[in-house]
């Protein structure tokens, strides 16, 4: 099993010092990944993200060089909003730096207010996305990359540095939708939900794994990544949903009910107030979930 981090790279706590604590505490305390989250602009219509958000890749870049194994995630980009061309040269250039520690999460997006500011057609961006993974893994595992699609086309092209994983960094798709675990069965090395309990993701497994059948993929190839709130509290008031907040116990539960539906990297969330709060949250489960063998 593995655990990650998502750093506070939006609202009160994106700043610098914050983020680079958070960073290097997950290293020193054992976590396998940190992850940072993509929103370009902040539509007013929209609330709970506060207004700052510090962009991703010059983030992870700005960790890669205070960071030595930990793994460098993106949870998720939104890949109708970005030129495929330009984010696959960021992303190997990211994975060049680091020597080879990022895993691509990548989605379709759902802020339509987002997609209006930006320019970027909101009904087609379930075909943009899967037209955009085919030319980033086109781009980073062809000597001489040709494309033709309904958006883009290129050829007699040099793409350059290809990335430092083989045949590139893993790309692992968000979201909950039937469509994005075909997506992620026909495109991807993994699946990253946000917020399903373990009930819920138990059937969309079952589907995942009728759709990987039907592909003649093996699920030991495949990475199931759940997205989920972490605290460390004796609050009682918590939704019953919330299988990853109170008492180390609990937690240590719903970590093997996860693992038990096939679960195999986690990324958490951190809730608790302020930043000493996540902190304790950090040592308190590496103390006890991720140094015992549950």
């Amino acid at each position: 099993m593995k655990y990650g981090i998502v750093l506070p790279n939006f609202g009160k706590y994106a700043q610098k010092d914050w983020i680079l604590e958070l960073a290097s505490s997950a290293e020193e305390l054992g976590y396998d990944s940190i992850w940072v989250s993509d929103h370009v602009v902040i539509p007013k219509t929209h609330k709970g993200f506060g207004d700052a958000f510090l962009d991703p890749f010059s983030t992870l870049t700005y960790l890669a060089a205070k960071t030595d194994r930990i793994m460098l995630g993106t949870s998720v980009i939104i890949l109708p909003y970005r030129n495929p061309l330009v984010l696959a040269k960021t992303v190997s250039t990211l994975d060049q730096l680091s020597e080879g520690r990022v895993i691509l999460g990548v989605g379709a997006g759902w802020l339509e207010d987002e997609f209006k500011a930006l320019g970027v057609p909101y009904g087609e961006r379930g075909a943009v996305t899967d037209e955009c993974i085919d030319i980033l893994t086109t781009l980073w595992s062809e000597d001489n990359p040709e494309f033709r699609g309904k958006y883009r086309e290129f050829s007699d092209i040099t793409f350059l540095p290809k990335p430092v994983q083989k045949p590139h960094p893993p790309i692992w798709v968000g979201g909950g939708s039937t469509s994005a675990v075909v997506r992620a069965v026909k495109r991807g090395e993994g699946w990253h939900p946000v917020g399903l309990t373990p009930t819920e993701l138990k059937i969309k497994v079952e589907y995942l794994n009728e759709q990987l059948e039907l592909s003649g993929r093996d699920l030991s190839e495949f990475t199931i990544s759940i997205r989920r709130n972490l605290e460390i509290t004796d609050r009682k008031d918590i939704d019953i949903k919330e299988t990853l907040r109170g008492s180390p116990e609990k937690i240590a539960r719903g970590i093997e009910e996860y693992r038990d539906a096939g679960v195999s990297h986690f990324v958490f969330h951190l809730l608790g107030g302020e930043i000493k709060g996540l902190h304790k949250t950090m040592e308190v489960f590496s103390e006890e979930i991720i140094g015992q063998d549950i």
